[in-house]
């Protein structure tokens, strides 16, 4: 009996098949119907990506000509940047724990608060903020004056009484300078009030015990030269 298979009406086998023709077409592979959809990998990869700019990473992307990655660089603290902040930092202390003193003046040096040392003239060294200073004119001449002739003030200092109960006006001026900048300046509120003070008191004590007419004759040099000595004992 003869086979039918290749009869006009087609064989049985296909009718089984639903649509198997399409598959013996030539240049078509399963898959390629319809729109493509991404890869899944392709997806995550592009958020990890997306993820590392966001933390401050370089994207895996392609580098470009200079090097630089292709998806940009977000902020982050490099070893250059962290170097370079510390060292401004060094460099704004060192600023303020250098200083210089000139040769007519020292400096007193306080650690916490209490005297340290003594700074000599030069560039010297107080490591901020531990150590603070007082930089003060110790060579400088300084000049105070005592009654109304070069004050011009109408304070009366000038006016003493005598031993014979005469009063004499005396118009005097005392030059001094610091002899320990860290006692003048622990040891003393206000130096220049200080030495006006004393330098009244020892006055009127030597006038105290001498009498008019000596004090305007020959006394005057004797006198200058006492109340010197008494004006730098109390000082001292």
């Amino acid at each position: 009996m003869a086979n039918n298979n290749g009869g006009p009406w087609g064989g049985g086998g296909g009718n089984r098949g639903g649509g198997n023709d399409d598959d013996r077409r030539p240049g078509r592979r399963p898959g390629q119907e319809g729109p493509q959809i991404p890869e899944i990998d392709e997806i995550m990869k592009k958020g990890q990506e997306q993820l590392k700019v966001l933390m401050g990473g370089r994207s895996g992307g392609p580098r470009g000509p200079n090097g630089s990655g292709g998806g940009g660089e977000g902020p982050r603290l490099t070893r250059g940047t962290i170097g370079l902040g510390a060292l401004i930092v060094v460099g704004l202390w060192a600023f303020s724990s250098f200083y210089t003193v000139k040769p007519e003046e020292q400096s007193v040096e306080l650690f916490l608060g209490e005297f340290s040392s003594i700074g000599d003239s030069g560039l010297n060294f107080a490591p901020w903020p531990f150590v603070t200073y007082e930089v003060l004119p110790v060579t400088t001449q300084q000049t105070e004056d005592i009654g109304l002739g070069r004050t011009g003030s109408p304070g009366g200092d000038g006016l003493m009484l005598t031993t014979d109960e005469n009063i004499i006006d005396i118009d005097f001026q005392v030059v001094w300078n610091i002899k320990n900048p860290a006692d003048f300046l622990f040891n003393l509120r206000d130096g220049r009030q200080t030495v006006q003070a004393v330098s009244e008191s020892a006055m009127r004590e030597i006038v105290a015990g001498s009498e008019l007419a000596p004090l305007l004759n020959r006394d005057r040099e004797s006198t200058a030269q006492r109340a010197e000595e008494l004006i730098q004992q109390t000082l001292d």
